[in-house]
């Protein structure tokens, strides 16, 4: 019952967590600091997004116990794992508002930039925060392999994971699109 709520609430959120993003493709602090509740309310809908897959994860997961345990399982730790790197990176969302909101725009930028350098930021939070796409696509595989999905599921997926990647540069309002998707 969880899951399937999930399954309607992550896409949904994810919707709105697109269309109340800043209308830039960057951390641009001047974009942050005239637009900080849109940041905030797009910040909260990301994270609580990203919390809507782990059930999302485990049901899908469970599906699969019976017909394809090891792919439901690899499926679910990468998914799950990713999930939980994933929550890590929207709180920096509050940050890069913050440093707009207190550092001159070249300083909170070459502040943002050397966070990116981190190995610790990019290996450890960013990167792996990937695999909760990964998890489900190797899912969504797998429920296709054993028949309970038809063929386009998996496809729409990753079209709904890829949409927000591959029009970065337009409107928030194009970039929610994937989420429909998702739907």
């Amino acid at each position: 019952m969880v899951a399937g709520i999930a399954l309607l609430a992550w896409p949904i959120l994810e919707f709105l967590a697109f269309l109340t993003s800043p209308p830039s493709a960057t951390h641009d602090p001047a974009v942050f600091r005239e637009n900080p509740g849109l940041v905030q309310v797009s910040g909260l809908l990301f994270l609580w997004t990203t919390l809507a897959l782990v059930p999302v994860v485990l049901g899908l997961a469970h599906l699969l116990r019976r017909r394809a345990s090891l792919v439901g399982n690899i499926g679910a730790a990468l998914g799950l794992l990713g999930t939980g790197h994933a929550l890590t990176l929207f709180t920096t969302d509050f940050y890069d508002l913050a440093l707009a909101q207190t550092l001159p725009d070249a300083q909170a930028e070459a502040v943002t930039a050397r966070v990116g350098e981190l190995w610790g930021f990019l290996y450890g939070m960013l990167l792996p925060g990937f695999l909760s796409h990964v998890g489900l696509f190797v899912l969504l595989v797998g429920l296709l392999t054993v028949r309970i999905v038809p063929w386009w599921v998996p496809v729409a997926a990753l079209a709904g994971t890829l949409t927000p990647f591959l029009t970065q540069d337009r409107a928030p309002a194009v970039r929610a699109l994937g989420a429909l998707f998702h739907l």
